[in-house]
């Protein structure tokens, strides 16, 4: 009866996607013709996620009575999501050079017109504002809502007696947000289901393509990261108890990033697994949110990917030089260009000006981007719980990720 406690609902979304990619491979039509219900799901949460970024993040902010406290967790996430990235570039960067150093010589490419690539300061504006509020009230500007929210939490935190009130609002807000996820996480075994059928049928001819060696490279690559790379996080976090209190809570937030691709989509479930990874709750409440759009090491490893393909058609050289562009390049893809509307492609469109590759092999890293989104995003959005555990250890010492100090938020 405690197993079933434990893992009944977890259990339940597998089951529902395994439903879904049985429905999706026998009965394709069915498939699509639920896939109303699978948006209905993805709409619900994404009606919700503004909000709820909103009053968690500046409700964190500006409850915190401690100002070294809240600054000793902002240098640690972001120490945190810089090193976790340069080892997701590094470690991937290595087994792609062993295993599959040229992946794509041998395609024949066709003739487009060029892009127009932003400039690198354009891009940055794009990713940390919006042009207009009507702009900053939509998931697809979700940095801009972050920047926001951290200035609403600091404002409300420096008028001290003035804002009291409206700090209490943005605690009550950030409740009531929480608990209408709860609500809407009831319907997520159905909407799982609807959704991933429908994706199988949209990419089951994709994954049998010409880049199938590829793609196989990146989900093995992945699979050790997943496996191997958190389970060293969460032994750095807080030793093999930290490890074991880790994969105990993470099915939850990975099959719903699996179901879903979407790092905002898996954030609320996030934010109920971390406390009881043993992340307290002002830790939680920043690192989550902030990490759904910052942290992607997901995107790190398909950035490597990408480059090294473009590379091989060409023949570039691999020079220690180039390879430490890669490195680079791959993060800031993944880190920076990943937050900004549309960054899939601009980050495809960087990497093509910073290295000199012509416009012609656009399509071809886009098809790679479809590709590995399943499995970027589980890394995504299932690796911020093992940060905030980190940062946990570095702001609050040895004693932390027990089980003692985290909270339900």
């Amino acid at each position: 009866m405690k197993l079933l406690k434990t893992y009944g609902f977890p259990l339940l979304l597998l089951l529902s996607i395994a439903g879904g990619v049985l429905l999706g491979t026998c009965r394709p039509d069915a498939a699509r013709a639920i896939r109303p219900l699978g948006d209905l799901f993805l709409n619900l949460i994404f009606m919700i996620i503004v909000p709820l970024v909103f009053f968690t993040v500046s409700s964190a902010i500006a409850a915190s009575t401690d100002s070294k406290r809240l600054s000793r967790v902002s240098w640690a996430m972001f120490f945190v999501f810089l090193a976790t990235s340069i080892v997701a570039a590094v470690g991937s960067l290595i087994f792609m050079l062993l295993v599959q150093p040229t992946p794509g010589v041998g395609i024949i490419l066709k003739s487009l017109p060029l892009q127009e690539v932003p400039s690198l300061p354009a891009q940055l504006v794009k990713a940390f504002t919006a042009a207009d509020f009507p702009e900053l009230i939509s998931r697809k500007s979700m940095l801009p809502l972050i920047v926001f929210s951290v200035g609403v939490g600091l404002a409300t935190r420096a008028c001290k007696e003035g804002g009291a009130s409206f700090s209490r609002f943005l605690a009550a807000g950030a409740k009531v947000f929480i608990r209408l996820i709860d609500y809407v996480m009831y319907f997520a075994p159905v909407g799982l289901l609807a959704w991933f059928a429908a994706t199988v049928v949209d990419t089951g001819e994709a994954l049998a393509g010409a880049y199938i060696k590829v793609f196989v490279v990146y989900y093995v690559f992945s699979a050790l990261y997943f496996f191997g790379g958190f389970s060293l996080f969460a032994f750095l976090s807080g030793g093999s108890a930290a490890v074991r209190r880790f994969w105990a809570h993470m099915l939850g937030p990975s099959l719903t990033a699996l179901g879903t691709c979407s790092s905002m989509a898996t954030m609320p479930v996030n934010l109920e697994a971390a406390p009881k990874m043993g992340v307290p709750a002002d830790v939680c409440d920043v690192v989550i949110p902030i990490g759904a759009a910052l942290h992607k090491d997901g995107s790190v490893i398909g950035g490597v990917l990408k480059v090294l393909f473009a590379m091989s058609l060409f023949h570039q050289e691999l020079t220690f030089g180039r390879l430490l562009m890669a490195v680079g390049v791959a993060i800031l893809v993944g880190v920076v260009v990943g937050a900004i509307p549309s960054g899939g492609m601009i980050g495809e469109m960087l990497i093509l000006s910073l290295f000199g590759f012509p416009a012609e092999i656009l399509p071809l890293l886009a098809a790679i981007s479809i590709i590995i989104d399943p499995l970027a995003t589980l890394l995504n959005a299932t690796g911020d719980n093992v940060a905030a555990m980190m940062v946990t250890r570095l702001t609050a010492g040895t004693e932390c990720c027990t089980g003692q100090e985290g909270t339900e938020s």
